[in-house]
């Protein structure tokens, strides 16, 4: 069975770590926090690190915190400590630069940092309106626009118009209670949120407003996070409730199951597959979907749960629908600490980012 194998630990933040971000290149990994800041992280050697020539077998999850240090085969490049004032819940690379990036604070606010001649990061501008604390940010492909959510249940999309000025051109408000976390369709302009009232909306334009052209349900309690496959032909919801549910359009007249989520006001969704409540004892934070193998799957699901384990499950086709099976559960990946975020890099199949309340930032290696 395919194992996760611990490559390296990233110390340095001072409170609980709550997202990590790769960039385009998936060589730099970006990390946020409750201690207000948010850093940025490289291995000194990307092409030794990025071949598995670091990784041994002897190297475990060490959970005394005095004894913590950043491993040997990765940096901090830079520390932004002048952020927000309060915890930074979410951050994002933009997904066509090297550079720019985007944090999400419970004050409210919703920075845009970038970069001059390769020096340190600047904030070039500052999205306000969420009455309170923000919980996620993400940017849509192309990285015109970029979608902020929050307490105050609602959605906020925001367009680029270059040099960091941003408009927000819609303000949604259907959700009933906070809104967890927003996420891109991979080719299309169309967005995904999920929220404390057990439900997942799905959002497009239309007539130059952005309307709610789907509401997921299934859930039965809130839906902390989602990920669309590569291909956007699924979403992957996580919950409250334990399970893990993957979504797709439910073929109509005039249109098909092949053709992915291509959405029109009369669509609907329906819940092609699921793992039980059984296989995760606690709550799921987040989830994952990597790119698919040489194999022909549908890429990796990985979760990060309340119950301090990470677990990855290979997603296959059927004439039926899907199979989502269990091929690793690495216990205690943070210790006793929660598991806030999972993330498979872009560009290096089979290296994901964990992070969680221990405030530390680990990368593993699983075998294609």
């Amino acid at each position: 069975m395919p194992q996760l194998k611990l490559a390296a630990e990233l110390v340095g933040h001072e409170g609980r770590v709550w997202q990590v971000s790769w960039d385009a290149s998936g060589t730099r990994l970006a990390t946020c926090s409750g201690d207000k800041s948010a850093r940025i992280w490289a291995p000194i050697s990307p092409s030794q690190f990025y071949s598995g020539d670091t990784i041994t077998e002897s190297m475990q999850v060490d959970t005394d915190d005095d004894d913590r240090k950043t491993s040997s085969s990765w940096q901090c490049i830079e520390v932004i400590d002048n952020a927000h004032k309060r915890t930074v819940r979410s951050i994002a690379f933009e997904p066509t630069q090297s550079n720019a990036l985007a944090t999400a604070s419970f004050d409210g606010t919703t920075a845009i940092w970038d970069t001059a001649d390769n020096s340190t990061h600047e904030c070039i501008a500052t999205l306000e309106g969420h009455e309170n604390e923000a919980k996620s940010v993400a940017w849509s492909t192309n990285g015109q626009l970029l979608a902020t959510c929050g307490r105050d249940k609602s959605v906020w999309i925001w367009e680029s118009n270059g040099e960091g000025d941003f408009d927000c051109i819609s303000v949604l408000m259907e959700h009933t209670q906070d809104v967890k976390m927003v996420v891109w369709h991979p080719t299309q302009d169309l967005l995904a949120s999920f929220s404390y009232d057990n439900t997942i909306r799905v959002w497009k334009e239309d007539d130059d407003d952005w309307v709610s052209a789907a509401t997921i349900a299934g859930h039965t309690s809130t839906v902390w996070a989602g990920d669309f496959s590569t291909n956007g032909k699924y979403l992957a919801s996580v919950s409250d409730d334990r399970t893990v549910r993957i979504w797709a359009q439910r073929a109509s007249e005039g249109s098909s199951a092949d053709a992915g989520f291509y959405y029109r006001p009369d669509l609907s969704y329906e819940c092609i597959a699921k793992v039980p409540d059984s296989v995760h004892t606690r709550a799921i934070y987040s989830v994952s979907w990597s790119e698919p193998s040489d194999n022909g799957d549908c890429g990796r699901l990985a979760t990060g749960c309340g119950d301090n384990t990470v677990r990855v499950f290979k997603v296959t086709e059927t004439e039926s629908g899907l199979n989502v099976d269990l091929e690793c559960a690495q216990e205690y990946a943070h210790g006793l600490s929660d598991i806030n975020c999972v993330k498979w890099n872009p560009k290096h199949k089979g290296w994901l980012a964990t992070c969680g309340d221990d405030g530390v930032v680990r990368i593993w290696y699983m075998e294609p």
